[in-house]
């Protein structure tokens, strides 16, 4: 690099192949960069793939977790301290302050551009009281990754999680709701954010439409050909984080990944599906995992190349019942130890929080 004005890194030279790249490289303080002209990528394409069929572009430089730890946390509870302002006036009938969470979701979608693994390893973690405060957050937290990951122009990005975070705020106004359906709450969300100035009618249509099924079964009776991609999306993370809620007891991400995939594509999009277990990984981010070797370890990042072996912080023996030095461990460059299974981490009396 010749100019930049942010703390970025790069220590090799490499191809810089997309838009994407070069937007990602500016969004990190990247001014002027030195370019070889004597080396070029050919020009030889093939055609285009249908959107939800092109492999998405890996992340051009992604932030160290160390380094990126401190800002997404900051991120992570800024976004919280909105929510419950948001939840807070949908529940006393006062109008919600939509540039505050345009505001949050405008961060939460830089965050993921700089390394999004962090920021679902710090919300799996997360303890959170109020069921609905964090249902909207992990919904908001997994759009983030997935339309990331599906390399979404950046305002498409940031309404998308929008949508996450205002698609319950029906439930904070009529408490009632919480123990109905999901469809249910519709009507009185879309009512709450009404009251509301600067709601973007694509935010209000994934809203509307996220409890419908391809098949036409869900609510409204719409079938997949009416269902916009946002909704679905909706549908998806939203169903994921019902089932690896607390409140079901512990299901591993291997669990709840089956269950999900067994409700396509009749209950939600098969496609898309594939494409956002692909993007929260084999073992997610914040799984805790049983390594052959006995040692437990904390999932930090995925492996997209390899899935199966994720980079780990490894911190107590199984067999042994007794906490081990904290190592992180890339499992991709080494053949002595693979990931046996995820882990309850509650059954040895250990807080998951302790070891990040």
């Amino acid at each position: 690099m010749l100019e930049q004005t942010g703390e970025l890194e790069i220590k090799h030279a490499g191809w810089v192949r997309t838009r994407q790249a070069i937007r990602s490289l500016r969004a990190q303080g990247v001014l002027a960069v030195a370019i070889d002209p004597t080396k070029q990528l050919s020009t030889a394409t093939a055609p285009a793939k249908p959107a939800t069929e092109r492999e998405p572009e890996p992340i051009a430089f992604r932030a160290l977790f160390a380094d990126e730890q401190p800002k997404a946390q900051r991120c992570i509870e800024q976004t919280q301290q909105v929510q419950k302002q948001v939840l807070q006036a949908a529940a006393s009938g006062e109008p919600v302050d939509l540039s505050l969470v345009h505001e949050v979701s405008a961060g939460l979608s830089d965050a993921v551009s700089r390394n999004p693994d962090v920021l679902l390893c710090l919300g799996r973690i997360a303890a959170q009281s109020d069921a609905l405060l964090r249902h909207s957050l992990n919904c908001a937290l997994y759009m983030a990754a997935f339309a990331r990951f599906l390399n979404l122009p950046k305002h498409k990005i940031q309404a998308l999680i929008t949508a996450a975070l205002l698609h319950d705020v029906g439930k904070a106004q009529n408490p009632k709701l919480l123990q109905a359906g999901d469809a249910a709450a519709i009507s009185t969300s879309l009512a709450v954010l009404q009251r509301s100035t600067a709601l973007a009618g694509e935010v209000s249509l994934w809203i509307s439409q996220h409890c419908a099924c391809p098949d036409g079964s869900g609510e409204p009776a719409i079938r997949d050909a009416q269902l916009d991609n946002g909704s679905k999306m909706l549908a998806i993370v939203n169903r994921y984080e019902k089932l690896s809620a607390p409140e079901q007891g512990y299901v591993s991400p291997l669990a709840v990944a089956r269950q999900l995939l067994a409700l396509a594509p009749a209950k939600v999009d098969g496609d898309l599906l594939q494409l956002f277990i692909k993007c929260i990984g084999v073992y997610p981010p914040g799984t805790v995992v049983r390594l052959s070797t006995g040692r437990l370890a904390l999932v930090l990042e995925n492996n997209a190349k390899k899935p199966t072996l994720p980079k780990v912080k490894v911190f107590y023996h199984s067999t042994h019942h007794h906490h081990i030095p904290p190592r992180i461990v890339d499992l991709s460059r080494q053949g002595e130890e693979q990931v046996e299974a995820c882990v309850d981490l509650n059954k040895y009396g250990l807080d998951v929080r302790n070891y990040l």
